[in-house]
């Protein structure tokens, strides 16, 4: 495996704050519905535009079911096993390469290149160092797969691609983890050419004035059309993206973020429990870019909920301030500036998956309000 280490590069970008106003209210309709004739829940991963195919994962089983426009099962994929075709017991996501390939991402035994008929063609050098952190999320996968002039790429995001051990415990303390730190990647598949990507922006403005809150491990999209690169790292209020048609990052704009649920500037800190509603997730919704933050319970709150019990999780109390305060919210960034917001959404559910065509899927499959033996993923798209 080759590695290379990358920076960004680019000119200072222009502001963004010129146009429509950044709070005006974004409404989203409902346009139809995907409907999946499977027991399990189901959540999308991935869907290649002009192959009308989606790659979905049973959230329990873990298992892959490649999914046509129409709802057909196409195929559930036998490769959750140790056999010949099989990649281990689990995985946390799947992706498509192109119109033919598509990726397992394995519970840290690497990336599984598959046909389309589930044959195993390629198990690719590990993209990590060693096992030192674990994330695991129902909505989200951390990489993207496409093929560009011939070449098949990843990009994403490892979190095991640093050693916190490389650090002593003062500089882990400190912002001199934020110019160490590169956990965002590219990866060649053919040539097994590893090239780690900025993590931190030099004009984030944590690591420009030397503050810690924390690790922050930025969320990575990327739009296979437009071969363009979004980073947002989970706490602040700036969103970086990135021109990627050379294969390396060249800084195209930089956005700075409002919503009137999060107040402007950095936190003080971010310890054991904060309230501050850190980004959640980032998702190109055609041309545009979705970025979702949750409210969280007030501190207080939860320090009497820690008082009441310590299986507070569980208890009804809990669950209620849950209810209660954490509550989704997103903003709208068009063309280098935000353009709207959007409070929560028009349907019960979860944000689950954006496509290049500009659609929205939300999914209450997890948790529906009326059981069934189907799933059903809302397609909307934002209201002109």
């Amino acid at each position: 495996m080759v590695l290379l280490i990358a920076g960004a590069f680019a000119c200072k970008p222009a502001p963004t704050t010129d146009g429509q106003d950044p709070q005006t209210k974004l409404t989203l309709e409902l346009v139809d519905s995907l409907v999946v004739n499977e027991l399990e829940p189901l959540v999308i991963d991935d869907y290649l535009e002009g192959s009308g195919k989606f790659l979905l994962r049973g959230n329990k089983s873990r298992k892959p079911h490649l999914v046509a426009e129409t709802g057909e099962i196409v195929q559930v994929f036998d490769v959750l096993h140790d056999g010949p075709n099989g990649m281990g017991s689990g995985a946390f996501g799947y992706g498509f390469l192109n119109a033919d390939q598509w990726v397992a991402q394995g519970l840290f035994n690497g990336y599984h290149v598959y046909d389309l008929a589930g044959n195993k063609l390629q198990l690719l050098d590990p993209i990590h160092l060693d096992i030192f952190s674990m994330s695991m999320y129902s909505y989200r996968t951390f990489f993207r797969g496409f093929t560009t002039n011939g070449k098949r790429m990843l990009v994403g995001q490892e979190q095991n691609l640093f050693d916190p051990g490389s650090l002593t415990e003062e500089e882990r303390q400190s912002a001199v983890y934020y110019d160490r730190a590169k956990t965002v990647f590219s990866y060649e598949v053919d040539s097994s050419k590893l090239r780690l990507l900025e993590t931190y922006p030099e004009e984030w403005k944590p690591r420009k004035e030397g503050k810690m809150l924390g690790p922050s491990p930025p969320i990575v999209a990327y739009h296979r059309g437009r071969q363009e690169l979004a980073l947002l790292p989970t706490i602040g209020d700036q969103l970086f993206v990135y021109d990627y048609a050379s294969g390396r990052p060249l800084l195209k704009y930089q956005v700075d973020l409002r919503h009137r649920f999060r107040t402007e500037g950095l936190p003080e800190q971010v310890g054991d429990y904060s309230s501050y509603p850190a980004f959640t997730d980032l998702r190109y919704v055609g041309k545009k870019l979705l970025v979702e933050f949750k409210t969280r319970i007030p501190e207080d709150i939860v320090t009497q909920l820690r008082a009441a019990s310590e299986y507070r999780y569980e208890s009804p109390l809990f669950k209620e301030a849950m209810a209660t305060y954490s509550k989704p919210y997103y903003m709208v960034v068009a063309g280098g500036k935000q353009v709207g917001v959007l409070d929560g959404l028009p349907l019960s559910g979860a944000l689950d998956f954006a496509d290049e065509n500009g659609y929205i899927y939300v999914n209450d499959n997890l948790d529906p309000a009326v059981e069934r033996d189907y799933n059903v993923f809302y397609r909307l798209k934002f209201k002109e």
